[in-house]
């Protein structure tokens, strides 16, 4: 099987989405390649694809395992490890669904503490908005 160009565009593309979301520029393109890959690969196999640094591709790989985006596989009777994707690559979207509740809680605890009406009302109103998008994201991860 073959193993995906370094420089594709869905890479590219996919980076330029995910880096302003936090997403650290190396394990964006990482993602991308691990995604178009056919099969789990190896950390070297990932630092020759991409042009990086084995210690910064282990950081990145680290990291995408941390949100659940990739899956590390072992292989049987060596110490290598392989990284491909997890099922749906949610676990970004589950990290910002954890923010998006924390936000939501902030809102409607300050929003109940506020003198002032207005200010109370608006936080109230952005808090029951980011609730619903909290329990949107909820429903559509938590869906096999």
């Amino acid at each position: 099987m073959s193993k995906p160009d370094g420089n594709d565009p869905f890479i590219e593309a996919l980076a330029r989405l995910v880096i302003p979301m936090g997403m650290p520029p190396i394990a964006a393109r990482m993602q991308g390649y691990i995604m178009l890959s056919p099969v789990p690969l190896t950390l070297d196999e990932l630092v020759e694809g991409l042009g990086v640094s084995k210690s910064s591709a282990s950081v990145a790989a680290r990291l995408l395992e941390r949100y659940g985006v990739v899956r590390c596989y072992t292989e049987r009777g060596t110490k290598r490890v392989r990284y491909g994707i997890a099922e749906r690559g949610g676990g970004f979207l589950l990290e910002q669904m954890r923010f998006i509740g924390t936000m939501a809680d902030l809102l409607k605890t300050t929003a109940a503490a506020q003198p002032d009406g207005t200010a109370a009302a608006r936080l109230t109103d952005m808090g029951a908005f980011y609730t619903r998008v909290h329990d949107a994201l909820e429903a559509v991860l938590s869906d096999p």
